[in-house]
């Protein structure tokens, strides 16, 4: 298989020898200077990493990389001159897989690289739950629309969790809260999980999911694509 690389740096001559190298060892290679023409790129190009500089012009990388990381969970490895320890912590914070410093050996980066690639497809093939365009998955506890990242509270993703294993069942709400360990609600579970099941429905909705939660009059809720 074949990887993606997106090269972010202003530096030309770094950009072209980072991508020279980097193609005779039969990576497809992309290689672009400030940060509007990688977020761009990016869209483009659908790489499975990006090197990202941190200082470029137009965006810089931490603009870029919350652009990114609203949409994607694909590897960053910043490339940087200089950082703080603050600076260094908020990258991370962002979503930054790692950082490499300049002037950096060519090897090195190439065992970084190969390190993150390795660990992101043992990530990708763990347990996936998948119907239409949603994608769940319970040990990184991420749910996927498209490539948009859902953000859902413990007791939704449980709730939505459950009802994707159980697709197209009818589940009663008592099977849904002893699913999510809510035990302190099991004398008002019926307002407990409809209003979760309220909220998780909004979330769906606002990234147009095909799955959608149907409401099974006296019985309790059923997860299916209509």
């Amino acid at each position: 298989m074949t990887h993606k690389i997106l090269i972010c740096e202003d530096d030309k001559f770094i950009a072209s020898s980072v991508s020279e190298y980097l193609q005779a060892l039969d990576y497809n290679i992309s290689t672009v200077n400030n940060g509007e023409e990688a977020i761009e790129e990016f869209n483009n190009f659908k790489p499975d990493l990006v090197l990202l500089d941190v200082m470029m012009p137009k965006l810089n990388g931490l603009e870029v990389i919350k652009i990114i990381r609203s949409k994607s969970r694909i590897p960053i490895i910043f490339l940087t001159a200089k950082v703080s320890v603050d600076e260094k912590i908020l990258g991370l914070e962002l979503g930054a897989d790692d950082y490499i410093g300049k002037p950096f050996s060519m090897r090195e980066l190439l065992l970084r690289i190969k390190a993150i690639l390795r660990r992101n497809l043992q990530e990708n093939n763990e347990q996936t739950i998948s119907y239409g365009n949603i994608n769940l998955f319970p040990n990184k506890r991420e749910v996927l629309i498209k490539e948009d990242i859902v953000s859902l509270t413990k007791t939704e993703f449980d709730f939505l969790e459950c009802l994707m294993k159980n697709y197209d069942q009818v589940l009663s709400r008592d099977q849904i809260l002893e699913y999510s360990k809510l035990d302190d609600y099991l004398d008002s579970y019926d307002r407990v999980v409809d209003v979760h099941i309220k909220n998780l429905r909004k979330k769906l909705d606002k990234f147009s999911s095909d799955i959608k939660i149907l409401t099974v009059r006296s019985l309790g809720y059923r997860a299916t694509i209509v």
